[in-house]
Parts: C-alpha cells; structure tokens; sequence
C-alpha cells in the first residue's frame, strides 16, 4: 500500500507533536528511499536542414472567344393589391384560474438525535515492539439531541375561477398581394480574348537534410521517498 504526498507532509508535521490520546491502531508504515536510475542513449542530431531549389517554367498563352452578358435579364412586375374583410370571434379576456386556500395549520415539538462530529481517521507516530512507526487511528462519531418544530396537520384545497371570454372585430386577409411578371430575356454578344494555356510552373528540387548520431545520458527515474507497510504483532 503507498501513502500519498499529502500523508507524507501530515507525517512530517505528527513527527514532532505528542500522541493523540485514544484510538486503535489500523495500519503502520515505515519510510523507505530509493536512488535515482540513469541510462546512456543514442539519438540523430540534425546537422544540415534539408533545402530546396526552385525552377520556373514561365506560362504559355492563347486566344479564346466566349459569350459576355451585355443586357441582363429584366423583369417587369405589375402590383396586384391584397383582398381583406372583417369578421368577429371570441377571445379569451381571462383564462380559468385555480386559487390555493388552507386552513392554519397545527405545530408540534420533536426530538431528534443528531451528528456532532462524524467518525473520523487521523495518522501518528507509535513505539511498538521497539520499533517507530506511523500508524492510523479510528477515531467514532459523537452523537447529540435537538428540538424542532413540525407541522402535524394542515388542510387545504383548491377554488376555481372561471375563465371569462369576449367578442372583438379584427381584419382577415382574403387574398394575399400578388404580382404578374413579364421577363425580358438577357441578350449577349461573343468576343475574343488572349488566355492561358498553360500557367506558370515551379518546379522544386529537395536536397535531403544531414544527421549524426550522438549520445546522451537521460535519467530514468528519480530518486524516490515513500512508505512501506509494516506488520507489527499485537498493534498493526
């Protein structure tokens, strides 16, 4: 079982403060250490990025003919204006409504036990068997008693209003606005005009990036403090 750096620092500060009083001992442990590991390895090192030189091809042209707008497409609207009528319908003026009523209701005093302070684990240094030691203590809950107020009967029940309704004239669209269109074609003319036939080009030639191999020594693990559990015959 390893204890964590927290535990750790709890220990150091245990160390130098007297026992708790009480408690039974659940576990022990004892410190233990071990050195830090290194190793020698082999890595390529970059002794000249690679390069690269570029050509350019230049680009060749031609002529091409091609259709070019020179009247765009219109379009001619005529406004047909929308068709309402009035006509009247019921509207809510007040929705229904449900109103809470309840009668006083009646207290009565209870006693209830209650938490103190909850059981509890705390850590600290023992002499057993000759021995030192870092052990964990239970330490049990503490109980007590308080009065409360309780409702022990109330009623209630529930009044519905009605909803309330009424009559208004509003305007209903008949028919929506709508419009008749006549469309005028695109008209377009064809030209001629100088264009790529091939664009320019570069062409690239990589010369490849140089290495060696070196060696390095890297350390493997760090040296390391920790705790080891121990098994003391009557105590832990």
């Amino acid at each position: 079982m390893k204890i964590s750096v927290a535990l750790a620092a709890a220990a150091g500060v245990l160390a130098a403060s007297p026992s708790l009083a009480g408690g039974r001992p659940t576990a022990c442990y004892e410190p233990v250490r071990s050195p830090a590991l290194y190793s020698t390895v082999a890595e390529d090192v970059l002794v000249r990025p690679a390069s690269v030189v570029y050509d350019v091809v230049p680009a060749r042209y031609g002529y091409a003919t091609r259709e070019v707008l020179v009247e765009p497409e219109r379009v001619i609207a005529e406004r047909i204006p929308a068709e309402y009528t009035t006509v009247a319908r019921q509207v809510l003026l007040q929705p229904e409504r449900v109103i809470r009523r309840a009668a006083p209701p009646v207290y009565r005093t209870v006693t209830e036990t209650v938490l103190i302070e909850p059981a509890r684990e705390t850590w600290e240094w023992r002499v057993i068997g000759g021995r030192r030691v870092y052990c964990r203590i239970v330490l049990p809950a503490r109980y007590g008693t308080r009065e409360r107020t309780v409702v022990e009967r109330g009623e209630s029940w529930d009044e519905v209003i009605p909803a309330e309704y009424g009559i208004e004239h509003v305007q209903v669209m008949l028919a929506p606005e709508r419009y008749v269109q006549h469309v005028i074609p695109a008209r377009y003319e064809t030209v001629r005009e100088q264009v790529i036939l091939e664009p320019e080009q570069t062409v690239a030639r990589e010369i490849p990036a140089q290495y060696e191999t070196r060696h390095r020594t890297v350390k493997v693990r760090d040296e390391a403090a920790g705790w080891r559990q121990v098994h003391l015959r009557g105590a832990c």
